[in-house]
């Protein structure tokens, strides 16, 4: 017989930024309620973060305020005012997650559409490269499909 999964009681949402997939603290507030798990925002800023290169424009930089801002903008204002939000500087953010997420017991990442260029580059997907370092599972919330008009 199966030994019995243990519950989940902690929960972090992976949120990156202003362009962060919506869906992503839709999902971590409803399975944050239904399973009365403790919910916790992390987001990883890249060391070069804020600073201008030759090759691109700055990276934006994100506070916990901006943090708690798209959480607010998603309709969760109590959630906003009270959730531990947690930011982690390093340029590899799987394995920066997989370390932040050890005391977790279930990730929530966003999952974006990349344009041909990016998927050419990478050889494979951020969740991907989440999912295969870090040890609770891991949620991924797909963008939200356009439905063409008929």
């Amino acid at each position: 017989m199966a030994k019995a999964l243990p519950p989940i009681k902690k929960i972090a949402v992976a949120i990156a930024g202003k362009s962060a997939n919506p869906h992503v603290v839709h999902q971590a507030a409803r399975f944050a309620e239904q399973l009365g798990a403790k919910l916790v925002a992390v987001h990883i800023r890249y060391p070069g973060a804020g600073k201008p290169t030759f090759m691109m424009d700055a990276l934006p930089v994100f506070s916990e305020d901006d943090i708690r801002e798209h959480i607010r903008r998603r309709g969760y204002k109590e959630l906003a005012d009270t959730i531990p939000v947690r930011i982690f500087e390093g340029s590899n953010p799987a394995k920066l997650l997989a370390r932040v997420t050890r005391s977790v017991d279930l990730l929530i990442i966003g999952q974006k559409n990349r344009n041909r260029i990016l998927q050419a580059l990478s050889s494979s997907p951020l969740p991907q490269q989440i999912m295969d370092v870090v040890e609770c599972p891991v949620l991924v919330i797909p963008p939200k499909r356009r439905t063409k008009k008929a």
